[in-house]
């Protein structure tokens, strides 16, 4: 719940264990920058340095702070976040991504309520989640199927799993979209072959120029298969056409969706994908994978077309049968919109996670002046960790710095 002049302010620090594209990272722009617009203290940390989307952080005026890898041991990068959190107070932190984030937990002092975050529907998610809830008062998930998986593990018997779904931001204007022009189909996310599986692509392009059908597709997104994707995406007539539009700020992603009419998305695991919520929030109309977490929460047949995951043909077919059925086209793209707009604002999710808070206690936690930094809980060699070990990584990244 939000404070009132009688309790104390949440100030919340969101940890993750790296910034790279993707939908934390979204999330934590998103959350973030609703938090700093009501006026609540909030900082994001990271584990790693790279952030290639520091100027949306700083656009929504978010503190950040970003721990070079290259430079510092972990347990060093570990002892500064900690460091910084006892500067900035925080009420709340909330673990997201990677043992790292979780690892935090784990020296934070009694008073301070601790969150850990699955984002994602995947086995080793919660293989690595399990560790961690001696330290956790909450567990947080993106979907209904995954918090009966969390609730499930008998780790998890004695803390709470809530259900926090997705938020991203909505546009006041409507789309105005020719249902009657050929078809614009856009992918956004990551060009990889885990989870997103883009080796997909020719095959379904393939497909559609069989077809005949006129279109233009759109793939947005950097990944080590953007090389093999624009070798093998070629076509020969001109209204069948492939573009790469490479990275996208996410301050661009609304102009983006606006020139698209279908999002493509043929993952073969999910949580909750923040580009679905904001290609549907913008009235495109989801072809994806009949997955079991998020995707059913959101898309249904009035609103998408629904593909068994091991149908890699049934995507093209989708896009042809609605190509030949402009009505329905149009009936599924405001459908999209209503019901994202609906449940997945920005505001929504925020409300959500504010209304998952406790009050903050009225005393201050006690921080420690000094920490002693054990192996992490995932660690496969703990000795790796241990203080010899720690002195020669050291010597190590100093020899790498001023090489």
């Amino acid at each position: 719940m939000e404070s009132t002049a009688s309790q104390p302010p949440q100030r919340i620090a969101l940890i993750s264990g790296g910034l790279a594209l993707g939908g934390v990272t979204t999330f934590l722009i998103n959350l973030a920058g609703e938090l700093v617009r009501r006026g609540i203290a909030v900082e994001v940390f990271s584990f790693e340095k790279v952030n290639p989307l520091a100027g949306d952080f700083k656009a929504q005026n978010i503190p950040i702070l970003c721990l070079d890898e290259q430079r510092m041991i972990f347990e060093d990068r570990l002892e500064t976040v900690l460091r910084r959190l006892r500067e900035f107070k925080p009420t709340v932190v909330i673990a997201n991504l990677g043992a790292s984030s979780f690892e935090v937990l784990r020296y934070l002092p009694a008073g301070i309520f601790r969150i850990g975050v699955i984002h994602s529907d995947e086995a080793s998610q919660y293989a690595m989640i399990r560790h961690y809830p001696p330290y956790m008062d909450l567990t947080a998930v993106v979907s209904q199927t995954m918090k009966h998986r969390a609730a499930a593990m008998p780790e998890f018997a004695r803390v709470p799993v809530a259900c926090l779904p997705l938020g991203v931001p909505m546009c006041l204007e409507s789309s105005v979209r020719d249902f009657t022009a050929p078809l614009r189909i856009l992918y956004l996310g990551r060009l990889t072959r885990e989870q997103k599986r883009v080796q997909l692509f020719p095959k379904i392009l393939s497909k559609l120029c069989a077809s005949g059908i006129p279109f233009h597709w759109t793939i947005a997104g950097e990944g080590e298969e953007r090389g093999f994707l624009e070798a093998e995406m070629k076509t020969d007539s001109p209204h069948q056409t492939v573009v790469f539009a490479g990275s996208v700020p996410y301050a661009k992603v609304p102009a983006l969706l606006k020139q698209a009419d279908i999002f493509l998305l043929a993952s073969d695991y999910e949580g909750l994908p923040l580009s679905l919520l904001e290609a549907m929030g913008d009235g495109l109309v989801p072809v994806v994978s009949d997955l079991k977490s998020g995707i059913p929460e959101v898309v249904d047949a009035s609103n998408g077309c629904l593909v068994p995951v091991e149908d890699v043909a049934g995507y093209a077919r989708a896009i042809i049968h609605l190509h030949g059925q402009r009505d329905e086209l149009a009936a599924k793209s405001a459908a999209a919109s209503a019901r994202v707009q609906k449940e997945f604002s920005v505001t929504a999710m925020t409300d959500r996670w504010l209304g998952a808070l406790p009050t903050p206690p009225s005393a201050t936690p006690v921080w420690p002046q000094r920490w002693r930094i054990t192996a992490p809980l995932v660690a496969g060699n703990p000795f790796h960790f241990s203080s010899p070990l720690r002195f020669l990584r050291r010597v190590v990244m100093h020899f790498r710095r001023t090489r």
